[in-house]
């Protein structure tokens, strides 16, 4: 009997003690935390300062960088070369190269930041700086530019349209061959940028019409 007295003895004592402890201290610890201005949950009073440390936001945009394939984002790369595509047929021949490479351009970025589009992204940037450059190198400087909406293009030479348009579509067909071929092994990859492969070198008609 006296020995169980004596437990229920030191038991009581330890919890007047750790009662105590966090009545005082630990409130005035957790006090400064319910700052939202600083958002600092150090606990500096219990030595734990290192293990805490100080919250901090989440990025909101970090979410981004890890989302995978989605077929709305596909889709939405898709729709745009087809709908830019469809918009320079409107043109006359002699500026329709100069907005196909600004298509390609605007289509490059549709998908953001999402990794697995990166290669994608990047053969699109390429093919509209090929397309940009025979554009520069054969442009017909004395022509008009053509409006189409609140955009503007440019001529390249009539002597020289049969020519460019062979440039562009040998251009076109590589950065095809390039996209098929970024998918390497994953069936997933595939499915998507083989779509996005094909919208691609959809546009070629454009340059023989």
């Amino acid at each position: 009997m006296q020995v169980s007295i004596s437990v229920k003895a030191i038991l009581v004592l330890a919890g007047v003690a750790v009662s105590g402890f966090f009545t005082s201290s630990g409130q005035a610890a957790w006090t400064g935390a319910s700052d939202d201005s600083s958002l600092d949950l150090s606990v500096e009073s219990f030595g734990s300062h290192e293990i805490l440390g100080e919250f901090k936001r989440p990025d909101p945009n970090a979410g981004l960088l890890q989302l995978a394939f989605s077929d709305d984002v596909t889709q939405a790369i898709v729709n745009q070369i087809q709908r830019g595509a469809g918009e320079c047929s409107r043109l006359e021949a002699v500026y329709r190269l100069d907005c196909l490479q600004r298509v390609f351009a605007q289509a490059s970025g549709a998908a953001g930041r999402k990794p697995d589009y990166s290669a994608a992204n990047g053969e699109l940037r390429k093919l509209s700086k090929t397309l940009k450059g025979i554009v520069g190198k054969n442009q017909d400087r004395k022509a008009p530019k053509a409006k189409l909406g609140n955009k503007s293009y440019r001529a390249v030479s009539q002597a020289a349209l049969r020519e460019v348009n062979k440039l562009a579509s040998k251009a076109i067909e590589e950065a095809t061959t390039k996209l098929l071929r970024s998918a390497g092994n994953s069936k997933k990859r595939k499915v998507h940028y083989t779509r996005i492969a094909n919208a691609v070198n959809s546009t070629k008609k454009i340059l023989r019409s």
